[in-house]
């Protein structure tokens, strides 16, 4: 299993990405609440996994997606629960089985010493199951740059370039058609004006018309006379 030892392994892992994911933001309110660094870089509990704090439960690991271990596992991120976690990790969240509730970070906690031995951040491959390949351990030197960071900072540090131009290329091209449509309103606007000075053109001809053969009638009818 891989370890994230920093944020540009984070990114370049891209757990919790794209929206409406929440790993991102669940991560970041997990490092600030939940855990305390101490002098020697263990991971100091700030809650307690064993009460169900914020929604955890215990992870049983029956597949052996984690490496066996005579301590539990607890994951915590599911937002069937929301009223246990901040809105910034619910605000995506749908209510349906889609990726705005993928995202869980599974901790191995050791209640004696009260801290995590180990941080672990996974995703969904289905509604029953974890994915083996996106699954990663984190490290106590990533969880103190979550830390030191803003939330803000945080996803900006961590937000895949590929979306970011994904983002920019749709929105350049979102722009284009928006641009097409003016030259096309604006077109048919000027051949909506073209042809209404041609019908008035007809119209002026015929009433012209008309007009030049009452006369012609008139001139014939008085050179009868004389």
């Amino acid at each position: 299993m891989r370890t994230l030892y920093d944020l540009s392994d984070l990114r370049e892992s891209r757990f919790g990405q794209p929206s409406p994911r929440h790993g991102l933001n669940l991560l970041w309110w997990f490092a600030h609440e939940c855990v305390q660094i101490d002098s020697n870089g263990r991971m100091i509990a700030r809650c307690d996994p064993e009460n169900g704090d914020f929604g955890f439960r215990r992870f049983y690991n029956v597949d052996d997606l984690l490496p066996r271990t005579n301590l539990p596992y607890y994951e915590v991120g599911n937002l069937n629960n929301i009223d246990s976690l901040p809105e910034y990790v619910t605000e995506d969240y749908t209510g349906y089985l889609d990726d705005s509730n993928t995202d869980r970070i599974i901790v191995l906690f050791n209640s004696r010493w009260n801290r995590f031995d180990s941080v672990y951040v996974t995703q969904h491959s289905d509604p029953a199951n974890f994915d083996w390949n996106h699954t990663y351990c984190i490290s106590s030197d990533l969880m103190k740059d979550i830390r030191r960071s803003r939330r803000k900072e945080f996803l900006r540090k961590t937000l895949n370039k590929s979306y970011h131009i994904t983002i920019e290329e749709h929105s350049r091209h979102s722009q284009f058609p928006s641009a097409a449509q003016s030259v096309k309103s604006e077109l048919n606007q000027s051949q909506r004006s073209h042809s209404s000075i041609i019908d008035i053109c007809e119209k002026c001809c015929i009433v012209l018309m008309v007009l030049l053969f009452i006369f012609g009638g008139f001139v014939l009818l008085n050179t009868k006379k004389f």
